[in-house]
């Protein structure tokens, strides 16, 4: 369950999902549902019931729109759509009271669940959103300074690394995972480390479970297989998560400097986020982009100094 909860790959689709829904409801509003949709407004309404069935279509399919293209504001997108879930509330409650038959809700009973469907549509905007875990759920990063060299992160061994050791080099950050369609690109991440390292290039490796429980090993075990199978020496640090709540402070950095075309969130293993040398990111490359394929790209970060 908690897997679930914190599956973005769930959540996005889910999203987008709410999203269409949205922009259906709103069609249904100004075209062929129009009329049940003003059965639905309560009488106490001042103003026309057709002009508040005709606004609040435009404002479903405007933040259904939001909701499905606009990731970097889907928090505050989902907040809002809360908010309209709340404000059109009345009009669930007004259907019940006087027995309204609108949308096929023929009985009390059918009504009476419709209300407490409202409920759940609050809780899915806000969750397939993130805001849940971005407003109310989100624990405090506390940093002496802001920056990549300021975070730090544990290794296979259990000991603490601060990223300033890793100062003036081209960095590659990548989550990683032991059992994943993707993870042959260490032969390749290796490959780009002993062959620049010399001239400055550092990859950290950093395991994660969080993608089809597709690195379900102990920090030994990663060690052992990374060295074994893939003749890794580059730095790789201790199990951590990406997404959610309990994000490590240099993944919750790295995803709010470079958001990526989906939004912030890692969609799966092998994911790379690239840093120059003054530790300022400047991309993000997705997991199906090969490490060979980024070599040009980080020839020309090595290249200037």
């Amino acid at each position: 369950m908690n897997y679930l909860t914190r599956n973005p790959v769930l959540k996005t689709s889910l999203r987008i999902l709410l999203g269409i829904l949205m922009i259906t409801a709103g069609t249904g509003h100004l075209t062929f549902q129009r009329l049940e949709f003003q059965a639905q407004v309560p009488d106490l309404i001042p103003v026309g019931k057709d002009w508040v069935v005709l606004a609040s279509g435009a404002v479903e399919i405007l933040l259904g729109l939001m909701l499905v293209f606009w990731h970097r504001r889907k928090e505050q997108i989902g907040v809002a759509l809360a908010v309209f879930f709340i404000l059109i509330f009345p009009g669930n409650i007004a259907q019940y009271l006087n027995g309204t038959p609108a949308f096929g809700l023929d009985t009390d009973f059918k009504r009476l669940i419709r209300l407490f469907f409202q409920p759940v549509l609050i809780l899915w905007a806000l969750w397939s959103s993130g805001a849940l875990e971005a407003y109310f759920f989100r624990k405090p990063v506390r940093q002496k300074k802001s920056g990549f060299y300021s975070l730090e992160a544990v290794d296979l061994n259990g000991n603490p690394v601060k990223m300033s050791r890793f100062e003036g080099n081209v960095i590659v950050v990548v989550n990683t995972a032991s059992r994943c369609g993707f993870t042959p690109q260490y032969a390749g991440l290796e490959n780009l480390y002993q062959t620049y390292r010399e001239k400055g290039l550092v990859i950290l490796g950093f395991p994660c479970n969080q993608f089809g429980r597709q690195e379900p090993a102990s920090d030994s075990e990663i060690g052992e297989f990374c060295r074994i199978n893939y003749g890794v020496s580059f730095p790789v640090f201790s199990k951590i998560e990406v997404n959610g709540s309990e994000t490590h402070p240099v993944f919750r950095y790295l995803k709010g400097e470079l958001p990526g075309v989906l939004g912030g969130d890692i969609r799966w293993n092998f994911t790379k986020f690239v840093l120059d040398r003054t530790g300022r990111p400047v991309k993000r490359f997705a997991p199906f982009t090969k490490p060979e394929s980024i070599e040009g790209f980080l020839q020309n970060l090595l290249n200037h100094d």
